[in-house]
């Protein structure tokens, strides 16, 4: 009974330690994920206004460029009628000298390509007849039908190479009269967007998005990074469309030092919280038992024995029907062990007893140390012909020879038995009863 309410106790006090360790270490985890998400938080406020820089570079150089093509398509359409192939090329050449970004300028009148500038590297745009071009024709068709002009790319140049190209529509009295084309050098244009950048700061990304929300092809970067949750997009508004920026912090989001401070510290504390829990279930219950049970034979002791009397007592006044005895013990000759042999020979016969009592009776029974060398027997649901022979079993086992430093030690036994029905159903009559035929019988053993 003792070494299973042990057990059960070591389980709860390691059940307890447990919690207390996790809780503390949850704690402990709480706090580190509370640090990580300000940093990300604040790492993607970065990335917020690094969007919001390059979002302003990109839409200046765009306006600058956009600006020219716009002077330029206003001149042709006055001069349509008088236009000579010298005076168009001095016109472009002064315009490409003013912007580092402009690959070239190509005039069409119709939809067939007549002027270009500069024309060294750009021979093959001349003639461009854009229907014939399926890659460039649906955009073109476009522009021209809706009058409003537009920015495609990257797109695949029939002289060679990538660029963005800005189309606007000209027309004469209402009528579509040609279309002014400025080529914008792709590499030249994205690397000044992208001047001043730390790649080890940041990464981003831009690509087309048309009128109707359709993703475009990439201007810049990689197009992963549109896929990433950690990454912050936002739109500029272009000519026919949109551009998309997806931008991410490259800041380390990993544990710092201070992070593994912060854990090796909520490990210690979650030890040392798990251990006081520990000790604290484990003292309370070594308190319990020590209350519950004699230290000498772990037998239940009397506040025990009424406890579990108590449930008895109260189950037989429920169920007239199912009887209950208790039977008290003495030993017989147990002071003159102790007188001749020691207290540690009187400790050894008394364990015996408790020992081979608790063999004999069954294990819903209850045997406890009443004190000094008195036992009781609480017995539940019996049936009162087998007491006599349980009694004789008792006896016999408890007065058999108990070895101790090479002597052999007896004591005799005497018992008195009571039962619930005969005398009421509360536990000082019980063991009143019980008492005084157990000094009944001692009294007729001596005189035997």
């Amino acid at each position: 009974m003792k070494i299973s309410s042990f057990i059960r106790s070591h389980r709860i006090a390691l059940l307890g330690a447990a919690s207390a360790f996790l809780l503390v270490t949850v704690i402990g985890e709480l706090v580190l994920h509370d640090r990580d998400e300000g940093r990300r938080q604040e790492y993607f406020r970065d990335s917020v206004a690094f969007s919001a820089k390059l979002r302003a570079q990109a839409e200046s150089e765009l306006n600058s460029l956009l600006f020219l093509s716009s002077g330029l398509g206003s001149y042709l359409v006055v001069r349509s009628n008088e236009l000579q192939t010298k005076e168009v090329n001095d016109i472009l050449s002064v315009l490409h000298k003013s912007s580092g970004h402009i690959r070239n300028f190509g005039v069409a009148v119709g939809y067939t390509m007549r002027y270009v500038y500069p024309y060294a590297g750009n021979e093959g745009a001349i003639g461009l007849h854009y229907p014939d071009h399926p890659e460039q024709w649906p955009m073109v068709k476009k522009i021209t039908e809706s009058g409003v002009p537009a920015l495609a790319g990257p797109v695949n140049l029939v002289q060679g190479g990538r660029g963005l190209i800005y189309r606007v529509p000209l027309y004469i009295d209402n009528k579509y009269w040609g279309l002014l084309s400025t080529v914008i050098d792709l590499d030249s244009f994205t690397e000044v967007i992208a001047s001043g950048v730390d790649p080890k700061q940041f990464e981003f990304a831009i690509r087309g998005r048309d009128g109707a929300g359709a993703d475009g092809g990439m201007v810049l970067g990689n197009a992963s990074m549109f896929n990433r949750a950690d990454a912050f997009t936002q739109e500029i508004d272009i000519p026919g469309g949109k551009w998309v920026i997806a931008v991410r912090s490259l800041r380390d989001t990993g544990i710092d030092q201070t992070d593994i401070l912060i854990r090796l510290l909520s490990i210690m504390l979650a030890s040392i919280a798990g251990w006081m829990m520990y000790m604290l279930i484990r003292s309370r219950s070594d308190l319990a038992t020590l209350a519950m049970y004699d230290q000498l034979t772990g037998l239940p002791n009397r506040h025990l024995l009424e406890d579990r009397a108590e449930m008895v007592f109260a189950r037989h006044k429920r169920k007239p029907e199912q009887n209950c005895a208790i039977l008290f013990l003495d030993l017989d000759g147990f002071k003159s062990i102790n007188d001749i042999y020691g207290h540690k020979a009187g400790d050894a016969v008394l364990l015996a007893a408790a020992q081979r009592a608790k063999e004999v009776v069954r294990a819903n029974d209850t045997v406890a140390r009443w004190g000094g060398d008195e036992f009781i027997v609480l017995m539940d649901e019996v049936e009162p012909e087998t007491l006599q022979p349980l009694v004789d079993r008792l006896r016999s086992e408890i007065e058999a020879p108990v070895m101790f430093e090479g002597q052999s030690l007896r004591v005799g036994v005497s018992v008195g038995v009571a039962t619930c029905p005969a005398v009421g159903g509360t536990l000082d009559q019980v063991l009143k009863m019980a008492d005084q035929q157990m000094y009944e019988e001692k009294e007729k053993r001596k005189a035997a």
